[in-house]
């Protein structure tokens, strides 16, 4: 009987678990659903403008023509090389400035003196524009790859630095006061306390510097003769084929969805520990 009661009592425990589960994945099947008919619309008008001739076909070729490209394309041995190219600058740059933020960052968040000395020269550098500083560095490292590893690396290690320093600063008053009365060792609160806290900030500054490296990377090509899809970009508009530049630049945007995708997945797997943002 004690058996046979507690399966009742136990059983309509999970049906609301069942029907959270339902609705979740109503709600993902929806929201993809959503997503795909605003991309749909997209071509529609798209498609819609460049057959109604009010833009030339040079200027915005439709997207069949556009999409018509990409088998060509996958064939070239060119394209492959330039999307390698393009990616082999952005990971240079973004890994260096990963290297030098996080523990920049970190030091800086953990102390006060630390930051306040930096404050000054950390918003001065971070104000400059980087493309501004691209005729600098043509003339001191030359059009070189090295070039656009720099930009790469400025533009990503400042996104990088604050989020790590704003993670580290994020332990909470009561967690630094029982640290310093148990007088914790340094390296041990640094593992257990300072770096968890500020795994998550640093997560977020590690998606947004890997999207604003290939961006920054194409840029860096379309402005200079160095070999990648800005590159390439460039030599299709000049040759008139603006249909093959369109396809280099919808390559661009998919790098840039995929590699923020990849992020928000390692994201989630690495901080697993963390309770989500909201419930339902």
């Amino acid at each position: 009987m004690v058996t046979s009661t507690t399966r009742q009592r136990s059983a309509p425990g999970r049906a609301p678990l069942t029907g959270r589960a339902r609705a979740v994945g109503q709600g993902r099947t929806g929201l993809l659903l959503l997503q795909a008919s605003t991309v749909l619309l997209v071509l529609a008008v798209w498609a819609a403008l460049a057959a109604a001739g009010f833009v030339s076909s040079t200027a915005l070729p439709g997207p069949g023509a556009v999409f018509g490209r990409f088998p060509e394309l996958f064939g070239d041995g060119a394209y492959w090389q330039a999307v390698l190219d393009t990616l082999r600058g952005a990971v240079t740059g973004f890994v260096l400035a990963v290297v030098v933020g996080v523990p920049l960052g970190l030091v800086t968040g953990t102390y006060a003196a630390a930051e306040r000395s930096t404050r000054l020269l950390v918003d001065v550098l971070r104000s400059f524009p980087v493309i501004a500083l691209l005729p600098v560095f043509l003339l001191v490292l030359g059009s070189t790859p090295t070039t656009k590893s720099t930009v790469v690396f400025i533009a990503c290690v400042f996104p990088v630095f604050l989020q790590a320093q704003y993670g580290a600063r994020s332990v909470t008053p009561m967690v630094a006061e029982t640290v310093r009365g148990y007088r914790i060792p340094r390296l041990l609160r640094f593992h257990r306390v300072i770096l968890p806290s500020a795994t998550p900030s640093i997560m977020t500054g590690l998606r947004l510097a890997a999207t604003t490296s290939v961006l920054v990377a194409i840029g860096v090509e379309v402005l200079t003769t160095l070999p990648g899809i800005g590159h390439e970009v460039v030599q299709a508009q000049q040759g008139d084929a603006s249909a093959t530049a369109y396809a280099y630049i919808i390559t661009a945007g998919v790098i840039g969805y995929t590699i923020n995708l990849l992020s928000q997945v390692a994201e989630r797997r690495l901080l697993r520990w963390r309770p989500p943002a909201h419930t339902d």
